[in-house]
């Protein structure tokens, strides 16, 4: 194996995880404003909605029950600990993997807060071979 292909394995998985993050970051913020009150836009209030009958119905069994800002600060964190998580794993900085590693520990987290599966397991299992494989490809890097 070349070693630019392990850069290049390692560029598009640290993009994606960084954009990744951008959305999650921006929807986080957007959506916890719009359901505080400091902005009232009609193209978010049915998100917002869902994700209060959401909460409203898994609350009950939840280990920790959450707020719909709550849960969108915990959306948003995740995005921040993917954004720099990338940037430094780019950087081959262990910490930046520490920083991935939170955010599938709180997708995980997710789940096991709420007792259940939904189709977002595939994201979570994505993030988790994603991660492995950055390991292994940042390992055969050029400096």
């Amino acid at each position: 194996m070349t070693r630019s292909l392990p850069m290049l394995i390692a560029a598009c998985i640290c993009a994606v995880a960084f954009i990744f993050g951008i959305i999650r970051i921006g929807v986080g913020a957007v959506l916890a404003t719009q359901a505080i009150g400091i902005v009232d836009i009609a193209a978010f209030s049915e998100p917002v909605t869902e994700i209060q009958q959401f909460l409203n119905e898994q609350n009950d069994q939840a280990l920790l029950p959450l707020t719909t800002v709550s849960y969108l600060a915990i959306i948003a964190f995740m995005g921040l600990c993917l954004v720099f998580g990338a940037a430094f794993s780019w950087q081959r900085k262990s910490w930046g993997y520490g920083l991935l590693s939170i955010y599938l520990l709180m997708h995980a987290g997710l789940f096991v807060n709420f007792q259940t599966i939904n189709p977002k397991i595939n994201i979570l299992i994505t993030g988790i071979i994603m991660m492995i494989i950055l390991v292994f490809a940042n390992q055969r890097r050029r400096i």
